[in-house]
């Protein structure tokens, strides 16, 4: 076991990650962190009725801009068909439908929905076919002046407006006041820092999608201690949920049409080969195998500071190999390994787990025991065991065991155990 002293430099260096954003907000936000809070809100305005209501309640309370006095430009209902006034109207009016149409793609790769996102990228390509003949059509008419800027309709502030209504020492304040509606909406409690209520993703590749959960979650190892909720299609309800297993590594779960869950990982520019793909196919096995949902996951992973109870010298090596999907490597660990920790979950339950990995005859077992606090003074406990033994370097078998029972505080059962497996089958790198 580490040393006393050990754990609580670990415990010092949490509780300094969890403090600083908190001493940060003490002063008012910079030009570019208030337009980046700005934003923020617009995207979660987006995705919820609730905050817009009250970012527009908020931006009601100060001076609405004084309404333009030039004249409203011609649009493309008033506008002659194929005169350059037209042609700017459709012009401004294709970005916002590409995004659209962007955000639905996104949304349908997520869902492995390949043929709906082949129909979207379709129409994308019309879109930009379009755009570049409208673009050909303005090069070649006459010269006409610029539209002047559309005249705000008072009374009837947009979602970008009212966010630009209020003045940047009141954004942090309007931005968390946002976030604690999106938490509620997707099933945590407010006050849960670490559940992070996160915008739809809009990248296009592994790396841009890597970017932006980059900039929603804390920097490492505070990352490690939050849980990411992806509501994709912005409607209120829990698409996904991302979590970070390893430094620049984003493990985003999807549920699919058929009920089973997704593993998705995506990785920021000169992260290490820490979560394997041997490791990323076992795990969607042994998710499908057990019929885990979202809701499952979300009860055993952390989304506050992480207490470290102990932890054996060799444990976050051996874990290490596992998650790459070196699983012969992992293998060849003197003796068992473990790790226990505590932490609150969305729901403020706390949650202990044990993690043991012990090596096997040319094999690895790595075994998770998830102990819930539920109302009522009960417990959940839940034991997995995974054997991995490598036929070869292309090819694992797999041996699964789950048991799960409620207990009393004491730790008498209470009604049936339920047991799974064992089930046997192979992962293919």
């Amino acid at each position: 076991m580490k040393t006393t002293g050990r754990i609580a430099v670990v415990l010092l260096a949490y509780l300094l990650a969890w403090t600083a954003p908190a001493a940060a907000q003490t002063r008012p936000p910079s030009e570019a962190e208030c337009q980046l809070q700005r934003e923020r809100v617009a995207d979660h305005a987006r995705a919820s009725e609730a905050v817009r209501r009250s970012v527009a309640a908020r931006a009601a309370t100060f001076p609405a801009p004084k309404p333009a006095a030039a004249a409203a430009p011609a649009t493309a209902a008033t506008a002659t068909p194929g005169s350059p006034e037209a042609l700017r109207a459709r012009l401004e009016q294709i970005p916002a439908e590409r995004q659209k149409l962007e955000d639905q793609r996104l949304g349908a790769v997520l869902r492995f929905d390949l043929g709906r996102a082949s129909q979207i990228q379709g129409q994308i390509d019309a879109l930009d076919a379009e755009r570049a003949k409208l673009d050909q059509g303005l090069a070649s008419a006459p010269a006409a002046p610029t539209p002047a800027a559309p005249t705000p309709v008072e009374g009837k502030p947009t979602a970008a407006t009212d966010g630009d209504r209020i003045p940047c020492a009141e954004m942090p304040g309007v931005l968390e006041a946002a976030v604690k509606t999106r938490r509620k909406e997707l099933g945590a409690r407010e006050t849960q820092g670490g559940a992070i209520p996160l915008v739809a993703l809009k990248g296009q590749s592994a790396e841009q999608i890597a970017r932006e959960l980059t900039a929603q979650f804390s920097a490492w190892p505070q990352a490690a201690t939050q849980i990411g909720l992806l509501d994709q299609d912005g409607n209120g309800r829990l698409d996904g949920v991302v979590d970070v297993p390893a430094k620049d590594l984003f493990r985003v779960y999807r549920q699919r049409s058929d009920g089973t869950l997704s593993v998705e990982v995506f990785a920021s520019a000169g992260a290490g080969a820490g979560y394997g793909e041997m490791t990323r196919r076992l795990e969607e096995q042994v998710l499908r195998r057990t019929n885990r949902r979202l809701e499952d996951l979300l009860a055993g992973r952390p989304a506050s500071a992480v207490r470290v109870v102990g932890e054996t010298a060799e444990f976050s090596v051996i874990a290490a190999h596992f998650l790459a999907g070196n699983f012969a490597e992992a293998a060849r660990a003197t003796g068992p390994v473990a790790r226990s920790v505590e932490f609150e979950n969305i729901r403020g339950e706390p949650v202990r787990v044990l993690e043991i990995a012990a090596p096997l005859a040319g094999a690895i077992e790595q075994r998770r025991l998830v102990v819930v606090t539920v109302p009522g003074g009960q417990e959940v406990w839940e034991e997995t065991s995974i054997q991995v033994r490598p036929i070869s370097y292309w090819q694992s078998d797999v041996n699964l065991s789950v048991a799960r029972d409620t207990r009393t505080a004491a730790g008498a059962i209470v009604g049936t155990r339920a047991i799974t497996g064992p089930i046997t089958f192979s992962v293919d790198r």
